[in-house]
This record gives structure tokens, C-alpha cells and sequence, in this order.
């Protein structure tokens, strides 16, 4: 049996497609409002009536610098999560959080990593470079361990989630505030220890793509 539900997640509007399957997925596909595949879109489940399982000691990710840009540009990590941000240009940057739960301000030389930071609450945080204003990057920090970010073809894919009942959140660097898009309508989504959940998602605006490098000076590149 095939089983439809539409819902927003906040301010995006979904639809879910379930079938059968041995272990409990989410796969989400994101879409702008001219029809094109969305990469960097975070979507994450929360557990209705209970909180998620807490992150695993020693959870640990990484965000670098090489190239002249942050990579990843977006990235997504649970509560708990202590970031690692090391420098592979033969440049310095000097990393700032412009917004966000977690705040820091620090110069990364070329020789020495600074010390990992540990993102202990839920939010966006926007990084930028003050050496080179055009190096951003925004992290995701979500109360979940089931959460995924969308490639180049607009989809991404959640495994391993228990039964149960969930909110489904996606969301995007590019979205500001909650009149770009549908209104709302919320809808959990239940889940059971053998279905995969097929999550389509439509912003009504084109997302600004990624910032470009720029060249500084030769000295600037390895």
C-alpha cells in the first residue's frame, strides 16, 4: 500500500510517498521554485513525544580551508560535535562567527590547527574569514542524529532511524525568512521499522549558489 501525506516543515511544503522496505529511511529530494535539483539543503528528524539519542562521545567534524574557500560550505552536525578547522592554504585566515548559538574569533595559521570547538547548541552559525570576506560557510548544529545535506542532484538520504513518530525540518542557507515560501502546514510522519520515506520539498525562490574563490596573490594558493 502506498501512503501520501503533505505537510511544511516550518515553511517549506512537503510530500511523502512510503513503501516497504527492511530498515527505516527518509530520502529527500529538494527542488527550487523553478523545478532544479537544490544541493546544500539541510534536512534533519526530530522524534515526537522524546528526545534523540545524544551524540556519541568523541563526535568529531571537520570544516577546512583550502583553495581559498571553506569546505564544506554547509555542514550539519549533531549537538555535542566538536569541529575541527585546519588550514591547508599557504594563506592565514582570521575565522569569525557572525550569528549563531556558538561564538568565536580566532586567526589559523598555516603550521598550527587551533583547537577543535564544540557546537553544544542547536542553530545555524555563519562563518566568515576577515582576511578574505568572501570565504563564508554556514554549520547546522541539530538535536538529532538523523539528519542528511543534499548533493548537486538535490537529494539526500537518512538511515537508520528508529519507529516512530517525527517532525521532518529542511532548511537552506539562502532562506531568510518564512514569506519566500508556502505557508505553513505542519505534519508529523510516522514511521515504522520497515518503511522508506520519500520526502519531496520546493522552495519558492532560486538559493544563491556558493561563493567563488577569488585570487588574492600568488602566494596565497599551494
Amino acid at each position: 500500500m502506498k501512503l501520501t501525506a503533505k505537510f511544511l516543515t516550518g515553511c517549506i511544503a512537503l510530500s511523502a510517498a512510503i513503501t516497504t522496505t527492511q530498515a527505516a529511511t527518509v530520502v529527500a529530494q529538494i527542488s527550487d521554485r523553478a523545478g532544479n535539483p537544490v544541493s546544500n539543503a539541510v534536512v534533519y528528524v526530530l522524534p515526537v513525544g522524546s528526545k534523540a539519542p545524544a551524540a556519541k562521545a568523541g563526535a568529531s567534524a571537520t570544516v577546512e580551508q583550502v583553495g581559498m574557500k571553506f569546505e564544506p560550505f554547509v555542514s550539519v552536525v549533531q549537538a555535542g560535535t566538536r569541529m575541527r578547522f585546519p588550514n591547508k592554504d599557504r594563506a592565514e585566515h582570521h575565522l569569525k562567527t557572525l550569528s549563531g548559538p556558538t561564538m568565536f574569533d580566532f586567526q589559523v595559521y598555516t603550521k598550527k590547527e587551533p583547537d577543535p570547538v564544540l557546537f553544544d547548541k542547536t542553530g545555524q552559525v555563519t562563518l566568515q574569514c576577515l582576511f578574505h570576506g568572501w570565504m563564508s560557510a554556514h554549520i547546522y548544529v541539530v538535536d538529532s542524529p538523523w539528519f542528511g545535506k543534499t548533493a548537486k542532484g538535490g537529494s539526500t538520504v537518512i538511515e537508520d532511524i528508529p519507529a516512530g513518530e517525527y517532525d521532518v525540518f529542511v532548511t537552506h542557507p539562502s532562506l531568510l525568512i518564512p514569506t519566500q515560501v508556502s505557508p505553513s502546514m505542519p505534519r508529523r510522519v510516522k514511521l515504522d521499522a520497515s518503511s522508506v520515506q520519500t520526502v519531496q520539498a520546493k522552495f519558492d525562490f532560486v538559493p544563491k549558489p556558493e561563493p567563488s574563490r577569488r585570487f588574492v596573490s600568488s602566494g596565497d594558493y599551494q
